[in-house]
């Protein structure tokens, strides 16, 4: 029987096997027909990332994302028309220096469905069309005010450093954010006093100066979910006079020692940085954080000094608690699990816990160390619970 005489959902199953970019592009030239085929494929990718650039790979496709590692295919191939339902982009940086940056230039001024970027370079200003742009990856060291228009932008994910009232201006130039990811801060004032984020509903912060971190979440009354990234914590950071009822999940990570180094060369800085790297976490502080966020679903504690009598004070001050995930925590033992399994049968609630164990059973998620800059589906449990601070994506599609 004749290839071509199967129907068009047997051809594309065939095809679905070819990933190669330029091995498509010839298979859509053999008919018509298998142009057509060859489309439906090519119409499935939505984001478009890069390869390692000292590797020699071709472009290749897989599932729902180009792979892109050459110039060739920016120069031969037109892919406004070839993908048209591309939505997030990676950009190289030596796009932005070099005479090539015009063909990429060109994809993303003339590709009305490309939502978001990640990496954006100095210099944009009037070289790149970025009105339906809505999220961003970038270290934002540019004028920003000259490339898009006020309360714009839905996700910014910060690279670099900032100093925070660089980062005040930012967001009050963006009053509707949905997520705010900050890589790393200066700390050149003592205590935030920038604007109000109303419509914020995910926040990753790293390592903040007296409670950098808390203090922003502070100005986020409809925050729901919230990824800390911290080694110096402290009771008396925290105003538990401040409530937020809207929060569900809450991930507090403690600096690795890595990380410690990395931060440590900056401290001439910032005092901050001089500051003990304590995995110290009181129960005082554990009772402030309850107090303060009272309708926790999901309470995630790693790398601090936590023990079995946390479990119990968090079983107790958070009525609507569902999942304390203390992996990485090294004093917690399974004491707390039986605990558990007690005062469930006898409340008539499910709280599950995740702790270091041996034998951890195959059904807990795992905590996950690889970065993916993109994923989809605006869910912080799917996306971001489970992961380190170093693996959280750049930016989220909120299309499933």
């Amino acid at each position: 029987m004749s290839i071509n005489k199967l129907p068009n959902e047997c051809l594309y199953m065939i095809l679905d096997h070819f990933n190669g970019f330029e091995e498509l592009i010839r298979l859509s030239k053999v008919s018509p027909r298998w142009f057509l085929v060859v489309s439906l494929k090519l119409s499935k990718v939505k984001y478009l990332q890069l390869m390692d650039r000292y590797k020699r790979a071709q472009d290749y496709i897989e599932h729902n994302k180009l792979w892109k590692n050459t110039t060739e295919t920016l120069k031969s191939h037109n892919l406004s028309d070839l993908f048209p339902n591309l939505k997030i982009v990676e950009v190289p940086l030596h796009f932005f220096v070099s005479l090539e940056s015009y063909t990429f230039r060109r994809l993303i001024n003339e590709h009305p469905k490309i939502k978001g970027l990640i990496g954006l370079y100095e210099p944009v200003e009037n070289k790149y069309n970025l009105e339906n742009i809505e999220m961003i990856s970038s270290d934002f060291k540019f004028e920003f005010k000259k490339v898009f228009r006020p309360a714009q932008l839905k996700q910014i994910c910060f690279k670099g450093i900032l100093l925070l009232s660089e980062f005040s201006q930012c967001i009050e130039y963006f009053p509707n954010l949905k997520r705010l990811h900050i890589n790393s801060f200066y700390h050149d004032i003592k205590k935030y006093d920038g604007p109000n984020l109303s419509t914020l509903k995910i926040l990753e912060i790293p390592p903040g100066n007296l409670g950098t971190g808390f203090r922003i979440m502070d100005s986020c009354p409809c925050l729901e979910s919230a990824f800390i990234y911290s080694g110096y914590f402290q009771s008396n950071i925290i105003d538990d006079s401040i409530k937020n009822f809207n929060l569900r999940d809450l991930v507090i990570e403690h600096v690795s020692d890595n990380e410690k180094f990395s931060f440590d060369s900056l401290s001439r800085f910032d005092s901050f940085y001089l500051q003990p790297y304590t995995c110290e976490f009181t129960l005082e502080l554990l009772r402030k954080i309850c107090t303060k966020f009272p309708n926790l679903h999901h309470l995630g504690i790693r790398g601090y000094e936590v023990d079995d009598s946390h479990v119990e004070l968090m079983v107790k001050l958070l009525p609507e608690l569902k999942l304390i995930d203390l992996r990485k925590c090294k004093k917690v033992t399974q004491r707390p699990a039986h605990f558990l399994s007690q005062f469930c049968e006898k409340s008539d609630r499910s709280v599950k816990i995740f702790y270091d164990c041996e034998k951890e059973p195959l059904e807990w998620p795992k905590l996950d160390t690889t970065h993916e800059l993109i994923v989809y589906g605006f869910d912080f449990m799917k996306n971001c619970f489970y992961k380190t601070w170093n693996s959280l994506p750049d930016l989220i599609d909120e299309d499933k």
